[in-house]
C-alpha cells in the first residue's frame, strides 16, 4: 500500500532508540516488525514525542443557516481546545505521563483517571480530526499503562491513576473502543512512522487485548464485561452486555482489516469468525420479545434477569442506542444499507425508547431526550449517553427532522446552563458538560453537575455528532463516501483542513455542502495528498437520496435538485 508522508515525521515523528534486534533510529515497516510480533516478548522502545496541539493543523468545521448551527459551532471549537487544554497531558515531567486524558479538569470528580471508554472514543476523535500526533500520544499511554490478566492478555480495567502497575478488568467497551482507534491510527500512520509498527505489535502480540476477544470466545458465546456497560452502573458482576458485545465485534472487523491489509489473511479470518459469532449470538440471546435489545444477560442462564434491567439505572438508559451508533466506527455511515439483521434491532430499541410516554412529550415539546426512564426523575441527560447517542442515532437514520430538533436543545442548552452552579468550574458557556436538565426537572431536583463541565466523554459524542454531519465515511478502502446529514433547519458547512483517507494515503480537503430552496450544492477541493481513486456523494434530491460517483478526483463539485 503506497502512503503520503503528509502526517508527516514532523507532526507525530517518534525516535525509536532501540528496538529487539533492529538497528538504532532505522525506519521499521509494518511488515517487518509482524515477523517478531506474534512472540511473547514484548517490544517496549524508548519513544520520544515531539508535538504541539497545531502541529498537524487539524480539521475545522462551520455549520451555518441558524442561530443553533452557528452556536453549535462554536461549542465544538471551544470545547475540543478546552480538552486539550484542560484534560490531555502534553508535556512530560509532571504528575501525569504525556498523553494522559483526564476524565474531567482539575479539580471536578473523576479527575485525575484516565477512563478506558472515554480514552478510547477521544482517541477516536482525535484522529478523525486530524490530531495524528496526539493520538500517537494517547495511544502510547495506554499501551504503557496495560497490565496482563491472570490468563495472560491484555485486558483494560474501568480506568488508570498514576502509578497503577498492571491494572487490568473486564472495560469491554472501553477495551475495543481503544482497538478501534488504534487500528484507525495504525491505518493512517505513514509506513514509515516507527510508532505503526509498535502499534501493530501490541494488537498482534500473543498477548494482545484482541486475541484476549478470541481466547473467550473460544469457550464462551459472548463475552462477559462489567462496569457502566457491563450490568449498569453500580451493578456488582460481569454479565453478557449487548453494547460491549456489539462494540467487540466491531473492534474484531477493524482488527481484521489491519491483519489483512498486512497479509496474514489467516488471522483476519479468525477474527472475522470471532465477529460473526458475537453478532450471531447477540440476535440469539440479546433480544427482547418486542424485537429491541435487551440490555444484558446472565452469562450462566442465558437469560435476562429482569432485576437487573428494571433498576432505575438500567431501565430505558440510552446507552441501548450505543449498539446503533457505535456501528458506524466501523462499518461506515450507512446503517441501514447493511445486510445485518440487527439494523431491525436497533431502529426497534430507539423506536421504543422514544414511545415512553414522558420522554415523547419532554422530546417533542422541548427537544430534550431523557437519558433514563426512571433515574432521576426522567428528567435529566447528557450529551454523551443520553442526547449524543439518541442524535447520533437519528442521523445515522436519516431522521434529520428529529435530528435538527435535538441539535438545537443540545446547543442552547449548552450555552443557557439553566439552573447549573457551576461553581466556577466553567471558564466558557460554549462548553459542553456532563449532566443537562430537562425544563421539567426545576421543581423536582437539584441540579447537580456530576463531572461538570468538559467531561470527556462528554464532549467527544457531540464531536462525533459534527462528523456524522459532514459526512465523511473512509471507512471503505474501495471507496471514499461523503453522506452530508444537515438538518432542514440548517443551510449547510464548511469544513477546512479535513483529514481523510482515500484507500491509500491520507488527504487534507475544503468542503462545502449548501442547499436552499431549490438546489444541494456540495463542492469539494483537496489541499494536499493524492487523488481520491474513487469517490460517492449522497445528495438530496427531489426524489429522495441519490450518489453521485467519480474517479480520480481533486477538485469536483456536485449539484441537486431538491424542488
Amino acid at each position: 500500500m503506497i502512503r503520503s508522508n503528509l502526517i508527516g515525521l514532523c507532526s507525530s515523528w517518534i525516535l525509536v532508540t532501540s528496538i529487539c534486534l533492529l538497528n538504532v533510529g532505522s525506519p521499521v515497516s509494518a511488515m517487518a516488525y509482524s515477523a517478531i510480533s506474534v512472540t511473547n516478548s514484548i517490544i517496549t522502545p524508548k519513544i520520544e514525542f515531539n508535538s504541539t496541539l497545531d502541529s498537524d493543523r487539524p480539521g475545522v468545521v462551520r455549520f451555518f443557516g441558524s442561530d443553533a448551527a452557528t452556536l453549535f459551532t462554536r461549542e465544538i471549537s471551544e470545547s475540543y481546545r478546552g480538552v486539550l487544554r484542560e484534560d490531555f497531558v502534553s508535556k512530560t515531567g509532571g504528575k501525569y505521563p504525556l498523553g494522559f486524558l483526564q476524565a474531567s479538569p482539575l479539580p471536578q470528580p473523576w479527575s485525575g483517571t484516565m477512563w478506558s471508554r472515554d480514552s478510547g472514543v477521544f482517541m477516536r476523535e482525535l484522529i478523525h480530526w486530524g490530531y495524528f500526533a496526539q493520538a500517537c500520544e494517547v495511544a502510547n499511554c495506554l499501551i504503557n499503562f496495560s497490565g496482563t490478566n491472570a490468563e495472560g492478555f491484555v485486558a483494560f480495567p474501568e480506568y488508570f491513576q498514576p502509578g497503577d502497575v498492571n491494572k487490568t478488568g473486564a472495560e469491554i467497551d472501553g477495551q475495543s473502543a481503544i482497538i478501534i482507534a488504534m487500528v484507525n491510527l495504525w491505518q493512517e500512520l505513514p509506513d514509515t512512522n516507527a510508532f505503526r509498527a509498535r502499534l501493530y505489535d501490541f494488537l498482534n502480540r500473543s498477548s494482545s487485548p484482541v486475541r484476549y476477544f478470541h481466547h473467550v470466545l473460544e469457550t464462551d458465546p459472548l463475552i462477559p464485561g462489567e462496569n457502566e456497560f457491563g450490568g449498569g452502573s453500580g451493578v456488582p458482576g460481569r454479565y453478557y452486555n449487548v453494547v460491549q458485545n456489539n462494540l467487540a465485534a466491531m473492534a474484531l472487523l477493524a482488527s481484521a482489516d489491519m491483519e489483512e491489509e498486512v497479509g496474514d489473511k489467516t488471522t483476519a479470518k479468525v477474527w472475522r469468525r470471532d465477529a460473526t459469532k458475537v453478532r450471531v449470538n447477540m440476535e440469539k440471546y440479546l433480544v427482547d420479545t418486542d424485537g429491541s435489545w435487551l440490555w444484558c444477560i446472565n452469562p450462566k442462564t442465558l437469560k435476562p434477569d429482569r432485576a437487573i434491567l428494571n433498576k432505575s439505572i438500567n431501565a430505558g438508559f440510552g446507552g441501548l442506542n450505543g449498539v446503533a451508533c457505535m456501528y458506524a466506527d466501523v462499518l461506515g455511515f450507512e446503517p441501514l444499507a447493511s445486510h445485518w439483521t440487527g439494523i431491525q434491532h436497533c431502529e426497534k430499541t430507539f423506536d421504543r425508547l422514544y414511545a415512553n410516554p414522558s420522554r415523547k412529550r419532554q422530546f417533542d415539546k422541548y427537544g430534550f431526550w431523557a437519558q433514563f426512564d426512571i433515574y432521576r426523575g426522567g428528567v435529566s441527560s447528557g450529551p454523551s449517553y443520553g442526547e449524543g447517542y439518541a442524535l447520533q442515532t437519528m442521523l445515522l437514520f436519516d431522521k434529520l427532522d428529529m435530528a435538527g430538533k435535538s441539535l438545537c436543545w443540545m446547543a442552547n442548552t449548552t450555552y443557557k446552563a439553566e439552573g447549573i452552579n457551576f461553581k466556577g468550574q466553567r471558564c466558557s458557556p460554549y462548553y459542553f458538560y456532563e449532566r443537562t436538565y430537562s425544563p421539567e426537572a426545576r421543581d423536582k431536583m437539584n441540579f447537580d453537575v456530576g463531572c461538570g463541565a468538559l467531561n470527556l466523554v462528554s464532549v467527544a459524542e457531540p464531536l462525533k455528532v459534527a462528523r456524522l454531519i459532514v459526512g465523511v465515511d473512509d471507512t471503505s478502502r474501495s471507496e471514499l463516501k461523503i453522506l452530508p446529514r444537515v438538518p432542514p433547519s440548517w443551510s449547510g458547512y464548511e469544513a477546512s483542513n479535513w483529514s481523510m483517507f482515500t484507500g491509500r494515503a491520507v488527504a487534507r480537503a475544503n468542503l462545502r455542502f449548501e442547499k436552499n430552496n431549490k438546489q444541494a450544492i456540495f463542492h469539494l477541493k483537496l489541499t494536499q495528498g493524492v487523488r481520491i481513486p474513487s469517490l460517492a456523494v449522497r445528495m438530496p434530491s427531489k426524489s429522495g437520496w441519490v450518489w453521485e460517483r467519480a474517479k480520480s478526483v481533486s477538485d469536483i463539485e456536485f449539484r441537486s435538485q431538491i424542488q
